[in-house]
């Protein structure tokens, strides 16, 4: 198919300082008794650094796409909403700037309790009082991060549109490659974080987690799809749902690379759903993909998907899997390490052929 690799290819940090528990007075051995204070466990509070300021960086838009924009009443709504998203960050940060002298009050009181090595009484009702006051604080902080992401995905959402828009009107799309591969970078960077409540596991379709068995990918959503080549060989491509018939159970599919132009009527046991949301590994690790584990990853600066090797997993929300594809060209049978995002990393899918 002419898709060969290129083999050239927020929330405040804490650090607990625990030290021995302090000695209690009377007690030169260090053993307590039942009127002894109890021992005080030092919790340093420390603040990341600042929010970086906000810059809007959109993937780029095809000819067609921008004449759209001009004469669209959602270009107003976008720039409106850019707008919004700038207030909410600003808001963001003062709501940041204005938490640290709590918490520096709370790691000043702490110091004190430490040096004296004893925890009476008031001190402890004015610690509490204090991290009720830097609890509540950060919960704003984290109402306006969430109002801050549906804002972004609002953005999102409409680029998306005007784009689906341009190509319904029977405008031909002039996406060059390099700016197709943006454009997928962009879409994986921006696909939407999934923020549970406590205890709430992750929904089908964020990370790792498969879909429903009876899931059917909605119109203009991307999916991984078995298609047939020129040579009778088997690839899984990149492609854009057009529409699903219910009654054959079959997709038609255009695939995302400009260069191919081709569309596909596929049964849905040949297409697969990407993930609809980015898992937090440091919130929802299990919605990872485990170290080893093999999957079918698209390979970078391409529109295909290929087996690999899950070698190392993201620490981060916005930091991406690291993989060995399967490669027989190298004496390992692997590739050296390659990143790829979530987006784009699904659940091994047998028949496409090995590179």
């Amino acid at each position: 198919m002419g898709k060969g690799k290129d083999k050239n290819l927020g929330s405040p940090k804490r650090s607990v300082d625990s030290p021995k528990s302090p000695k209690i007075r009377g007690g030169g051995d260090g053993s307590s008794s039942s009127s002894s204070s109890p021992a005080f466990r030092r919790e340093q509070l420390l603040r990341s650094s600042p929010l970086p300021p906000i810059t809007v960086t959109p993937y780029p838009l095809s000819t067609s796409t921008e004449m759209a924009m001009a004469m669209s009443s959602e270009a107003q709504a976008l720039q409106e909403r850019v707008k919004v998203l700038s207030d909410i960050v600003h808001e963001l940060q003062k709501a940041r700037d204005d938490n640290i002298p709590h918490m520096n009050a709370i790691n000043a009181l702490s110091d004190r309790i430490v040096s004296e090595e004893k925890l009476t009484v008031a001190n402890r009702g004015k610690l509490k009082g204090m991290y009720e006051k830097c609890i509540a604080d950060t919960d704003r902080e984290a109402a306006l991060m969430q109002k801050a992401l549906r804002t972004v995905y609002q953005i999102r959402n409409i680029r998306h549109d005007l784009r689906i828009q341009a190509k319904n009107s029977g405008n031909k799309e002039t996406i060059r490659r390099g700016a197709l591969m943006k454009m997928l970078l962009n879409c994986a960077q921006t696909l939407p974080l999934w923020i549970g409540n406590a205890g709430e596991k992750p929904p089908a379709l964020c990370g790792a987690i498969p879909p429903e068995p009876n899931y059917v990918a909605k119109v203009n959503d991307m999916v991984a799809c078995l298609v047939r080549g020129s040579e009778g060989e088997d690839n899984w491509i990149l492609a854009e749902v057009v529409s699903y018939n219910a009654t054959t159970n079959k997709y038609e599919v255009d695939d995302i690379d400009e260069e191919q132009k081709e569309r596909h009527t596929l049964s849905r046991r040949r297409v697969y759903p990407l993930p609809l949301m980015r898992a937090n590994p440091e919130l929802n690790p299990e919605a990872l993909y485990p170290k080893g584990s093999i999957v079918m990853a698209l390979y970078p600066q391409t529109t295909c998907f290929y087996k690999a090797v899950i070698n190392r997993l993201p620490t981060l929300a916005t930091e991406e899997y690291e993989v060995l594809f399967e490669d027989p060209t190298y004496a390992d049978g692997y590739s050296p390490p390659l990143m790829v995002a979530q987006r784009y990393v699904i659940q091994i899918k047998e028949g496409g052929k090995k590179k």
